[in-house]
């Protein structure tokens, strides 16, 4: 009985053998579709490699150019001005010194509010207290009297021009001991850009064309064009003025004269 039922496994097994090996999957051709591009040889590389189609690669062209930065200035009157204004002080004790500064500086701010300065004008530039110390009466060493100082300026941006010099007595009156810094400005000028940048673009064209007369050629296109930056912007030029020592009598004489802009740009031109 055990001999039968070892034939009948061992027919089974090759039986499960047999039909595993026929269900084995073959891997299928690889068909290439209709109208494709037969792959490039490797020989020779990738110069060999012929593009579809009827394309054709040309060599590139330099392209001969002329680069030439022109430049533009435009004025205008300044309807801004910055001063410096202050007080210092000077007593035998800080709490004295602190005190009469305090008390003059409320005054000078006062003051600059009456004649319109709005608070965002006025900012806090230094505030500082230090110690004098006089050297001894006989010269033999040691130190004399010493006496506290406390001095507090502010920036003040005025914004009629034509007031500069009422806010400068005015500010003198209240107690102001220092004024330095007198500067003016415009607003926005963002005209006075546009103008120097229309003024500039006419000296590039005028130097291109200059400069292709001179090497026997033929100006082309405008290939490429850059505003010239200096720093970190257009550059302002404008006189740095002092108030004048005459504070009465009208108001400080002050001479706002003009402010110039410069703008430059850098143009490249296709040449024939």
């Amino acid at each position: 009985m055990w001999n039968r039922k070892m034939i009948y496994s061992t027919v089974l097994m090759v039986m499960v053998f047999a039909f595993a090996t026929g269900c084995s999957t073959t891997a299928a051709p690889a068909v290439q579709a209709s109208g494709s591009q037969p792959s490039a040889s490797p020989v020779g590389g990738p110069g060999n490699v012929q593009p579809a189609g009827n394309l054709a690669i040309q060599p590139s062209v330099p392209v001969r150019s002329l680069v030439v930065v022109g430049t533009g200035k435009a004025s205008g009157t300044p309807d801004v001005a910055y001063v410096n204004v202050g007080v210092e002080t000077q007593a035998d004790s800080i709490q004295q010194a602190v005190a009469d500064n305090r008390d003059k500086m409320t005054r000078l701010l006062d003051a600059l509010k009456t004649l319109g300065i709005a608070d965002k004008d006025i900012q806090t530039t230094n505030y500082g207290v230090y110690t004098q110390r006089e050297p001894a009466p006989d010269g033999k060493g040691g130190s004399g009297a010493t006496s506290y100082h406390v001095n507090n300026q502010v920036s003040v941006t005025v914004r009629d021009v034509s007031k500069l010099g009422d806010v400068l007595d005015k500010a003198v009156a209240a107690g102001a001991n220092n004024i330095y810094g007198v500067n003016f400005g415009v607003a926005d000028t963002s005209k006075l850009q546009a103008e120097a940048r229309t003024k500039s673009i006419a000296d590039a064209k005028a130097r291109a064309e200059s400069l292709a007369k001179l090497a026997g050629v033929t100006l082309g296109d405008v290939l490429a064009v850059s505003e010239v930056i200096g720093g970190s912007g257009p550059i302002y030029e404008s006189p740095r003025l002092a108030a004048s020592a005459g504070l009465g009598g009208g108001g400080a004489p002050i001479q706002p004269g003009e402010l110039e802009v410069n703008m430059s740009v850098q143009v490249t031109f296709a040449i024939k």
